[in-house]
């Protein structure tokens, strides 16, 4: 990605997932070297801003004793010794990467949840979330002038209108945000982020190239007009400050020189140029890689891939294959987590492939390819109560004939 990343103006880049997750890692010799690596090559290629991952808080366990004393043994959080101790200790995982410019940081979906952690003067959930930002941020940005990216996420609406809430009251300005260019996850059938539009700090958009629900560079997956059509719903937005893409997803899935690559190039074509047709980039692409003799066909394998990846690793309109797996075994976060209906009011899907039919997410897909345990979950029933409020699903399994 460094050799490429002139071609593609790439002017920041992200350490996270497998090399730094969580900012602790760095205390692991290896993980430290390779991180400090990466960033001194990565200024030596002329990208002026490197990140680092983190998320906090971490595991309870992490954290001494002494300020456990909630109830349950849950932090204190109005003990002042223990945001001591907790800025402290960024001090020194910031000292062990001295040359990384600015931190990525995911303050939901954490070990140590801050928002059930104990408090009598922070009496809401977004109140604790944007207290822990503001400890960070004092060290991050007002003691060591790095950057700050708060990165939103949310498996359902009303947990991602509370990440909004909790950034409104964070007290620091400088920090930005990141968000992913649709909400929860990367699936297709997903909307734009339309929480962007509630953000009153700039903000980054983070886009999948990869496709990690859609064959992570194993599979050719070439979304031109997603990737596209996304980038100009964003560009439309004042506080949209520019983009980030997720070029792997773990070990040997990196997409540069396979044809995935286009996913890239598209969104690089659609920064520089918002006259550029989506469906033009198929040719573009083939012939500036493969050669112009090669191009026509290239390119029309190529368009086919939004058709290929919805009937393989979808099914009626919803992704069932578990993180690009060709594996049909029930995974429940296909059917209670990963819906696009919950973003879309109404919930109803068009599905082509020769059915071209307009279906109800819940009654109409959920209720018949879900097993009943799936319908009936915990999750199923924390992240969607409307769905049983209702009437959308049933306790039992509904797969007929017609379905199958």
């Amino acid at each position: 990605m460094l050799a490429a990343a002139p071609s593609y103006g790439v002017n920041h880049l992200q350490i996270s997932h497998h090399i730094v997750h969580d900012l602790r890692e760095v205390r692991e010799e290896r993980k430290r070297a390779q991180a400090n690596r990466i960033t001194a090559a990565a200024h030596r290629a002329g990208i002026g801003e490197v990140a680092i991952w983190d998320h906090a808080l971490y595991r309870l366990d992490y954290y001494p004793a002494r300020f456990r004393t909630g109830p349950g043994g849950t932090i204190d959080l109005d003990d002042p010794a223990f945001w001591e101790w907790f800025r402290a200790d960024y001090r020194e995982m910031l000292d062990l990467v001295p040359e990384v410019d600015a931190v990525v940081l995911t303050f939901i979906e954490t070990g140590a949840r801050v928002e059930r952690q104990h408090s009598t003067k922070l009496t809401t959930e977004e109140a604790k979330l944007a207290y822990l930002v503001d400890q960070v941020a004092d060290v991050v940005n007002e003691e060591r002038g790095l950057g700050l990216y708060l990165r939103t996420f949310g498996y359902f609406p009303q947990e991602m209108d509370r990440t909004i809430k909790a950034i409104d009251l964070v007290s620091n300005q400088a920090a930005k945000v990141m968000i992913k260019a649709m909400p929860h996850d990367f699936f297709l059938t997903h909307p734009v982020d339309t929480t962007v539009t509630r953000i009153k700090r700039p903000v980054l958009v983070e886009y999948d190239t990869t496709g990690e629900y859609h064959g992570q560079g194993k599979i050719a997956n070439a979304f031109t007009e997603d990737q596209v059509d996304r980038m100009r719903y964003y560009q439309r937005q004042p506080q949209v400050i520019g983009y980030v893409a997720r070029t792997d997803r773990y070990k040997e899935s990196r997409i540069l020189g396979t044809p995935t690559e286009i996913n890239l190039y598209a969104l690089a074509r659609a920064d520089r140029d918002r006259r550029v047709r989506p469906e033009a980039l198929y040719r573009e692409f083939a012939a500036r890689v493969y050669g112009r003799k090669a191009a026509p066909r290239v390119a029309s394998a190529l368009a086919r891939s939004h058709e290929i990846i919805t009937s393989v690793l979808y099914t009626l309109g919803t992704n069932n294959a578990n993180h690009s797996r060709l594996d049909y075994d029930p995974y429940c976060s296909s059917y209670d987590r990963s819906i696009s209906g919950k973003w879309i009011d109404p919930p109803v899907t068009r599905v082509r492939h020769t059915v071209n039919k307009t279906y109800h997410f819940w009654t109409g897909v959920i209720e018949h390819l879900a097993p009943a345990y799936c319908k009936t979950s915990a999750t199923m029933k924390r992240e969607n109560p409307h769905v049983w409020e209702n009437g959308w699903l049933t306790d039992r399994n509904t797969m007929n004939h017609e379905y199958l």
